[in-house]
């Protein structure tokens, strides 16, 4: 009796005029009764060729899904840059007319907004950006959003929930949640469209082994969120495109919700598993991993100040190193008329200048990120020796976890994203002058 065994391999081989070519070997050996050598045959083929086409394959891939990226931003920022032109100009003709443009200013307000969270989006599914996680109760999450969710789907679908109880807490942010349920429950509206039909969210715990082939899940024990709706479902080419950004069914929208609620769960280290059929309805189900831990969180946020500390800031002076000159300006405006004493420079060389002269006085700085002249870096280092208990809060438009190991001098007290609203950035500061 023979035994066979053999292996294959892929390598590349450069020819004496230096080219480079690729081949895969495969080769099989017999064996007899001892173990011995008794035949040995195999074959070698050149795919260079083949490897060539389908590197080539996938950077045109790649530079489809570069430019379907770039198309959706640039449709919905240009619609919302749009808004913003024209509330500007309405509102100057408001001004001009003597007239209060408030509504339109507000609308501006909201519109920057609206587009500060299209950003924030594109990074949580880049997988660049993630939000404070706690203990959360899903059921607990989704019970305080019934009545919008009802208000919030077509008038010919029906919500109902079937929510389990004391189910173990899972480690997330309460604001993804919503997200994901609002986003899931949106499209299901949207799928039963205009004839009745049902939408149900449900959730309970399950338990994942190591035979259960759901992929890369860790065994243990998981809170199952399911969305199922008896609308039009979706066919296998629609299903294979719905988490890709910015694609869409709907002739309103920019396409990112479900290709958010699938960067947020995989953030989570969980799953999403699809099942739809054309006609016949679609059910999502999410699985995120239980907390081991029913303990509740590590800190206390601070949200305000008490107003009687108001008198404590008459004095206190602020220096704001900011290069974009309308943002300096109006912070700068802002922050003068709530009581501080504020210096502004637009770099960081500048700003070293101004701390060797005048460091001693200043409490506080705000501090962009990415500044010219002297690195933010080199700001922190002169600060501290001008004042070695001085308070830097930073400021970007970058996520503070990409950033957070560059810099971590003792005297960096705070972060504050852009695009932020002044009223934010003032609690920001004054909680940080009296905690640090």
């Amino acid at each position: 009796m023979t035994e066979k065994s053999g292996f294959s391999c892929e390598v590349q081989i450069a020819r004496p005029n230096g080219d480079l070519r690729t081949t895969t070997f495969v080769s099989e050996v017999l064996l007899d009764e001892d173990g011995s050598l008794t035949a040995m045959f195999g074959a070698t083929q050149d795919i260079t060729d083949l490897r060539q086409a389908q590197r080539a394959d996938f950077a045109r891939q790649k530079l489809e899904s570069i430019g379907t990226l770039a198309s959706g931003i640039a449709h919905d920022f240009n619609n919302l840059l749009g808004s913003v032109l024209v509330q500007a100009e309405v509102a100057l003709r408001e001004l001009k007319a003597g007239s209060n443009p408030e509504e339109e200013l507000r609308t501006i307000r909201e519109v920057a907004m609206r587009g500060s969270e299209i950003v924030r989006e594109l990074m949580v599914y880049a997988g660049k950006e993630s939000a404070t996680v706690e203990l959360v109760d899903v059921s607990r999450i989704i019970q305080e959003m019934l009545e919008l969710l009802k208000v919030s789907v077509s008038k010919h679908a029906v919500l109902e929930a079937d929510l389990g109880k004391n189910l173990p807490p899972i480690r997330a942010n309460a604001a993804q949640l919503q997200q994901i349920v609002m986003n899931l429950v949106t499209n299901a509206s949207d799928a039963v469209g205009d004839r009745d039909g049902v939408i149900r969210l449900s959730t309970r715990c399950v338990r994942v082994d190591q035979d259960s082939q759901l992929g890369h899940l860790d065994e243990g024990n998981y809170t199952l969120l399911e969305v199922a709706d008896t609308g039009c479902g979706m066919t296998p080419e629609t299903q294979a495109k719905v988490f890709d950004p910015f694609f869409t069914t709907k002739f309103a929208g920019h396409g990112l919700g479900l290709a958010i609620v699938d960067g947020i769960v995989r953030g989570l280290r969980g799953m999403i598993r699809l099942n739809s059929e054309p006609g016949k309805g679609t059910t999502f189900q999410i699985l995120l991993p239980c907390a081991v831990s029913r303990a509740g969180g590590d800190g206390i946020a601070i949200s305000g100040l008490d107003e009687n500390l108001e008198s404590q800031f008459r004095h206190a002076t602020v220096l704001i190193v900011e290069d974009e000159d309308p943002l300096r300006q109006a912070v700068t405006k802002m922050l003068r008329s709530t009581g501080f004493e504020v210096f502004e420079v637009a770099d960081g060389s500048s700003a070293i200048d101004l701390l060797r002269a005048n460091g001693g006085y200043i409490d506080l700085i705000l501090l962009d990120m990415t500044i010219p002249g002297a690195p933010s870096s080199e700001v922190v280092a002169e600060a501290g020796k001008a004042r070695p208990n001085i308070k830097v809060v930073l400021t970007s438009a970058y996520s503070q976890e990409m950033i957070a190991g560059a810099m971590n001098a003792p005297q960096i007290s705070g972060f504050i994203r852009k695009p932020f609203q002044l009223g934010d950035l003032v609690k920001k500061l004054k909680n940080t002058l009296v905690m640090g």
